[in-house]
């Protein structure tokens, strides 16, 4: 369709004022003419939904990569809060670790020591004391030996040498008519 010849817009002249590119005469006859604007209506609602689905895939797309964005940034930010939470559990075991260690060698460097030194104190207080009681026993013994000895001689007969003494401290100085004997009590 040549505009000259029927006075309509050709397809190129269309086409011309669908991209924009064409002259104010063009313009002004689509604007004026229903038959050219409907003929230019269908590819402008091609392109304007081809533009607005562009438009959207755009949007579409750049939302999802601010969300990718957003979710990276989330991730860095938990990776790098778990790795600080590791780093302070870390340090605590080794903390804990070490309190127990010192805990340990003050247990086993000073209470050890401590406790064998006590117990060979009572060791040796218990020996002290069952020599003392083997001392006692054997003191008694011996005590219990010279009273036995003692009992022995108070309860032997008098020998005849030593009557005469026996007999004086029995009677109290007095003499019996049996010749000097004295008898016994």
């Amino acid at each position: 369709m040549n505009e000259r010849t029927s006075g309509h817009l050709s397809e190129e002249a269309v086409m011309r004022w669908q991209m924009g590119d064409a002259a104010d005469a063009e313009r002004a006859h689509v604007a004026m003419c229903a038959e050219c604007e409907a003929q230019a209506k269908p590819l402008e609602d091609a392109l304007s939904w081809f533009g607005a689905a562009a438009r959207q895939w755009g949007e579409e797309r750049a939302g999802l990569a601010e969300e990718w964005r957003e979710a990276k940034a989330a991730a860095v930010e938990e990776w790098r809060a778990s790795k600080s939470a590791a780093a302070r559990s870390w340090r605590s075991m080794v903390a804990v670790w070490a309190t127990v260690s010192v805990a340990l060698l003050l247990i086993f460097g000073i209470g050890l020591p401590r406790w064998k030194a006590h117990r060979a104190a009572i060791e040796a207080q218990v020996q002290q004391q069952q020599q003392q009681q083997q001392q006692q026993k054997q003191e008694l013994a011996r005590d219990n030996a010279l009273l036995d000895e003692v009992d022995q001689d108070v309860s032997q007969v008098v020998p005849e040498a030593m009557e005469p003494l026996s007999w004086n401290t029995a009677n109290s100085g007095t003499v019996s008519s049996t010749g000097g004997k004295a008898a016994r009590q």
